[in-house]
């Protein structure tokens, strides 16, 4: 999972492992997800499109294609269409709009 706000992650977090699945790790910037995508192989990335560092959660997206075919469901307070086609070159499982909540997940992951 990658978001920078420690509460939504905490939310978010809680929410996946309802549903039972594991959260193997948490990051707060692009280039720490595309290091943990190399490393981990996940079955699926949650993804903050506005995060700290150096580029955004599509930017890291679009890296982490580049050897994987990871799922990948974004969350963001943005709805813009630049954004939301962004985020659709990416191969995306889904886009949630923040606060995203445990339904959501449900229907995008089952």
């Amino acid at each position: 999972m990658v978001e920078d706000d420690l509460f939504i992650s905490m939310i978010n977090k809680k929410c996946l492992e309802q549903l039972g699945h594991n959260v193997i790790l948490v990051v707060r910037n692009g280039l720490d997800a595309i290091e943990a995508a190399k490393n981990l192989n996940p079955d699926v990335i949650l993804m903050d499109v506005r995060i700290s560092g150096e580029i955004d959660g599509i930017e890291a997206m679009e890296e982490i294609r580049k050897f994987s075919d990871v799922d990948v469901i974004y969350i963001s307070g943005d709805s813009d269409p630049e954004t939301l086609l962004r985020a659709e070159n990416t191969k995306m499982l889904g886009f949630r709009i923040k606060p995203i909540f445990i339904d959501d997940l449900k229907d995008l992951l089952a």
